[in-house]
């Protein structure tokens, strides 16, 4: 999956956080990985590059990664807490 779909899969789940459920959480999670994964892939193709170009346009994309990944995570945390208070609430 290439990182745009990943970016709006991301984006979508990041927008629909009103009343979530545990599948939704697990969803978001399931993209951060991917996210995660893509990084990994990237910084390894980074240092088997063979100009500075490329390598540049690898770091850029690594930190688009890395700025997206950060926003997603917080979500989550807070989604996931959420969703704790709100069952902790209700027992």
């Amino acid at each position: 999956m290439t990182s745009a779909k990943l970016f709006e899969k991301l984006r979508s789940l990041t927008r629909d956080a009103k009343n979530v459920d545990k599948e939704h959480i697990k969803k978001l999670r399931k993209v951060l990985r991917k996210l995660k994964k893509r990084q990994q892939k990237l910084a390894e193709e980074c240092e088997a590059a063979a100009n500075d170009h490329d390598r540049q346009k690898i770091e850029q994309e690594i930190e688009v990664l890395k700025l997206q990944r950060t926003k997603g995570v917080e979500v989550y945390k807070r989604l996931k807490k959420e969703r704790k208070e709100r069952k902790e609430r209700n027992e």
